[in-house]
């Protein structure tokens, strides 16, 4: 069998990241996979294949997925009918997308708009999906390392918006900004790695709104200073997933590690947010070195 080269796994991740924003921002459209599968330059075959091993569900499971999360977001956050919610994600009949709707979430969309409180829904560390089902059959599948960590400390300013379903390009320009705060207080050498802390989920690929904290991580014998924001994370275990190559297709790691791993895990989040530690000593030249770790807080 022909070795997979390096080059063959980035182009397959920039094509799947292609369809990835390409059914974001068609929520409202019928996607059909021979459509999906010319975005992405495959045969349907072979892209419902390499889809399924990078991002942990097949497409037909991540447009419904998002569907309903869109759904989920105008039914807490609108006072839209369920009807127009269901034609605003290109169901033809509110019936077929109750039913849908109830299959995702356990619950109808009228129970849901009544018993779920908005910030909750929109917290990230809760996947928000009771009816698993198998959801990869590929042998590729994400494992973990389980740690038990001290208590750590960040220091971090807020970021806003999240571009092409990331907030990797506003992220950049607050780290820009961060660095410049910490070199004017002669705080350099009390940090160590870059964190991304994401208490809240985005409510779609383009949300000028969204918010996540940049920063990084800070000595513990160091004074915390009133000059940046502060997250503790207190001691407890970790999910910790190695992410490889560009930041750009941190994503597909994110889905398999919450989408994948966690239904199957047998685990239970905590109500800490999850985060990335983005690694300094990273090698810039390697397309696929470690370039930073998703840890995911679990009981």
């Amino acid at each position: 069998m022909k070795a997979i080269t390096r080059e063959t796994i980035i182009d397959h991740r920039r094509r799947i990241r292609r369809v990835m924003l390409h059914i974001n921002r068609n929520l409202d459209q019928k996607l059909s996979l021979d459509a999906l599968s010319d975005v992405a330059c495959f045969s349907p075959f072979h892209f419902v294949r390499v889809f399924e091993s990078l991002m942990g569900e097949t497409p037909r499971q991540y447009i419904i997925r998002k569907k309903m999360e869109k759904a989920g977001f105008r039914l807490l956050g609108t006072n839209r009918s369920v009807t127009d919610v269901a034609l605003d994600i290109a169901y033809g009949t509110p019936s077929a997308f109750s039913k849908i709707f109830k299959a995702h979430f356990g619950l109808s969309p009228r129970r849901f708009r009544d018993t779920i409180p908005a910030d909750l829904y929109a917290g990230s560390h809760h996947p928000f999906r009771t009816v698993i089902g198998n959801r990869n059959r590929s042998p590729s599948l994400p494992v973990p390392a389980i740690r038990t960590l001290p208590e750590f400390r960040t220091v971090c300013i807020e970021n806003q918006g999240v571009v092409d379903g990331t907030f990797l390009k506003t992220n950049l320009k607050s780290f820009k900004k961060f660095r410049h705060r910490v070199a004017f207080h002669g705080m350099a050498d009390l940090l160590n790695n870059s964190v991304s802390i994401f208490p809240t989920r985005p409510k779609g690929p383009d949300d000028n709104l969204a918010k996540d904290f940049v920063g990084a991580m800070i000595h513990r014998e160091t004074q915390l200073t009133q000059k940046f924001l502060h997250f503790i994370f207190p001691a407890g275990r970790y999910a910790i997933f190695t992410h490889f190559g560009s930041w750009d297709f941190a994503p597909q790691t994110w889905n398999q590690a919450y989408l994948n791993w966690f239904p199957k895990s047998g685990q239970t989040l905590r109500d800490v947010p999850p985060l990335e530690i983005h690694l300094d000593s990273s090698d810039p030249d390697d397309p696929l070195a470690p370039k930073s770790y998703i840890l995911i807080p679990i009981r």
